[in-house]
């Protein structure tokens, strides 16, 4: 990593001499045309106007590069940290993983939202995945809270999914993958077009077989399978989609050896783990160039059809309930925007959201005896307006949202105000003040189950219950950013930003007290507040030949007040990560990226569990780095438009064996592995 990270400088120092062009915004790691964003305001603006520092992660970027999932992409991201525990990739930004389901980030695809009903976070538990890689045309990574325009879970930030249209594909597609030490191999097939009236369709199917990435699966050779349905088309101002994922999972049973527990006991789930996740989605956005006003509008549908939460954690307490398959409910969202350019120097956007959640079958998990709010209807109105200060150069942003009172949440306002100063032609400047808030879920006001369990010889039991806290009020965040890019010439560019976040009335879990015998585990609102500091430096160049980015990201937390603790877990203070892109030479291309974790600390509870109950002492476990690398060769063969691409991927090289997430089980990622991989274009 310090080798590459040294030629990105000496790269820099050598392009500075170059002559200059008329380009604002960071510079693209391949060429490309600077991109467009969305997630920042819900509008197509430069990525150089945005009010809030985004990242882009382009298709090109993701067709170099080795990482072969989303959360292995973000982990290159400044300001964000990826980790895994045994159920899913848990992601946050700019914060701290207390939660393992992502629900302080919101998820869109396509600007729809993706977020889970049940647990805020990830659709899915457990998850390989967020999306296919292979159909995602960008990714837009926007640091800091976003409930001015989209309410809860735009906590710690935003991460907007936009997928490939037919005439981005124009063509077929066919990619298989395989190798490594989880008995991995995934196919992928696609083809998209435009036609001659204009509509454009694409349609992809991707099939998997792998297992986690952690030794706590592959210990028991738990296969992960899992088929990914993706159709799309496009025809004037409408959009339509259908996304179907199928998966199942084989079980586990995880040996206990605690002091106190009869031989042979054992931690069990059901034998097989399977899910079904629908989402349908149909967007309409009229609004031509010098248009006064335009209409847009985005509905979405997803319905989820699985097993329990409990089919892990609970499954000997009611075996003929969560051991099998039940219907999760559905999410249904209106988001309805009016966009008026009457005012000079002004583009103002209302917006109203509707938004219908069903939570079906999964009340049979939660107290009492599913005698709860099953579903809850919910409003909300938003307005924002851009405007110039000075002509093409200060540009403000103003927004507000305010979101009704439901059955189950209060009423919550979130304001926000930002500028974005343009000096000169390679100069952008910005700051701001943006709010956030999360409401809390199903899970954590009502869930009702045994925790961890304990099967025996003798006896099945529970080891800690879940403990249901209806009384929980929403989390709060406010924050102070500044930051800005520099393009030292058109091919290298550097970008700052620091930032300043309030937390308060943050949901953490209460752990069971600290000896192994039957107690509660739950969610509360911490009494005090936290104060969360830090910020990121990247470095980008795009040379001849060679392209890649550098970045470092730094935080520090601290209390202020209350009566309990609130731990700043699984959050490095340092963070950098490499990526270096070459090629083509004589048809070959090669890629090497690195992500280096500092230092970082678990729940304190998490250390007396993981030592068998011997001993809570917090020792800050030991900083990694993940090294990737990728060579391919591109092969003239069979006639086709474009080259065979034949690659060959190595994934955590170093062999690093991290607990990125510490529990009673074996979470330690599972090392070394290598991979083949078939590209083939028609």
């Amino acid at each position: 990593m310090r080798w590459t990270t040294l030629f990105l400088l000496v790269a820099v120092s050598l392009q500075a001499q170059q002559k200059t062009g008329k380009t604002i915004g960071e510079v693209t790691l391949f060429g490309e045309e600077q991109p467009k964003v969305e997630a920042a305001t819900k509008t197509e603006i430069p990525i150089s106007k945005a009010p809030a520092p985004v990242t882009v992660i382009t298709a090109k970027q993701i067709s170099e590069s080795g990482a072969h999932s989303v959360p292995d992409l973000l982990r290159l991201v400044a300001g964000v940290n990826v980790r895994w525990n045994p159920m899913v990739a848990t992601v946050d930004i700019r914060g701290f993983g207390e939660n393992p389901f992502s629900s302080r980030v919101l998820i869109l695809i396509d600007g729809a939202p993706f977020n889970s009903g049940d647990t805020g976070g990830f659709p899915l538990s457990p998850a390989f995945d967020l999306f296919p890689v292979q159909l995602i045309k960008r990714i837009e990574v926007v640091r800091g809270p976003g409930s001015s325009l989209y309410g809860e879970n735009a906590y710690w930030g935003v991460i907007n999914i936009v997928t490939l249209s037919g005439d981005d594909l124009a063509g077929g597609s066919a990619q298989l993958y395989a190798g490594g030490t989880r008995d991995t191999a995934a196919g992928t097939l696609m083809y998209g077009n435009r036609f001659a009236n204009g509509a454009t369709a694409i349609a992809g199917v991707k099939m998997q077989r792998t297992m986690f990435p952690l030794e706590f699966w592959k210990d028991d050779q738990s296969h992960f399978r899992g088929t990914d349905v993706f159709v799309k088309g496009t025809y004037k101002d409408f959009q339509g989609e259908i996304y179907r994922h199928d998966d199942n999972l084989d079980g586990f049973s995880e040996a206990f050896d605690i002091p106190g527990l009869p031989p042979g006991s054992a931690f069990t789930s059901a034998h097989r783990i399977k899910q079904t996740m629908d989402t349908l989605a149909l967007r309409y956005n009229h609004a031509p160039a010098d248009a006064k006003l335009t209409f847009s509008a985005d509905l979405s549908y997803s319905h989820r059809t699985g097993m329990h939460c409990a089919a892990c954690h609970a499954l000997p307490e009611d075996p003929a309930e969560f051991g099998h398959t039940a219907n999760h409910g559905y999410q249904a969202i209106g988001d309805f925007r009016l966009g008026i350019r009457m005012i000079p120097g002004h583009e103002i956007l209302f917006g109203t959201e509707l938004r219908r959640l069903d939570r079906g079958e999964h009340a049979k998990e939660l107290t009492p005896g599913g005698n709860i709010v099953k579903g809850y209807d919910k409003e909300a109105v938003y307005a924002q307006d851009q405007f110039d200060l000075i002509r093409d150069r200060l540009r403000a942003t103003l927004g507000l949202r305010y979101d009704k009172k439901t059955d189950i949440t209060p009423e919550k306002t979130s304001p926000r105000a930002a500028l974005v100063y343009t000096p000169n032609d390679r100069l952008v400047l910005r700051g701001g003040y943006s709010t956030a808030f999360r409401f809390p879920t199903f899970s954590e006001l009502y869930q009702s189950t045994w925790f961890i369990n304990v099967t025996s010889p003798f006896a099945t039991f529970p080891l800690a219950v879940f403990a249901p806290n209806p009384t929980l009020r929403p989390e709060e965040i406010q924050t102070l950013d500044a930051g800005g890019e520099y393009q030292f010439n058109p091919t290298v560019s550097g970008r700052f930003d620091v930032y300043r976040s309030r937390v308060s009335k943050f949901i953490d879990i209460i752990e069971p007290q600290l000896t192994p015998q039957l107690t509660g585990i739950g969610w509360s609102n911490n009494p005090g507040k936290g104060t969360i500091t830090g910020g990121e430096l990247e470095m980008r160049a795009n040379l001849n030949g060679i392209t890649g980015f550098a970045n470092w990201a730094h935080q520090t937390g601290h209390q202020d007040g209350g009566s309990r603790p609130l731990e700043f877990v699984y959050a490095p203070k340092n963070k950098i990560n490499v990526g270096a892109y070459g090629g083509p030479w004589n048809g070959w291309r090669a890629a090497l990226e690195a992500s280096w974790r500092g230092q970082y600390v678990a729940p304190q509870f998490q250390y007396l569990l993981h030592s068998n109950f011997t001993d809570p002492t917090i020792r800050p476990l030991p900083s990694y780095t993940l090294l990737g690398a990728r060579a391919s060769y591109d092969v003239n063969a069979f006639g086709l438009k474009q080259p065979v691409r034949l690659s060959v991927i190595g994934q955590n090289l170093l062999n690093k064996k991290p607990d990125e997430t510490v529990l009673g089980v074996e979470t330690g990622l599972t090392g070394r592995e290598v991979f083949g991989q078939v590209e083939v274009h028609f």
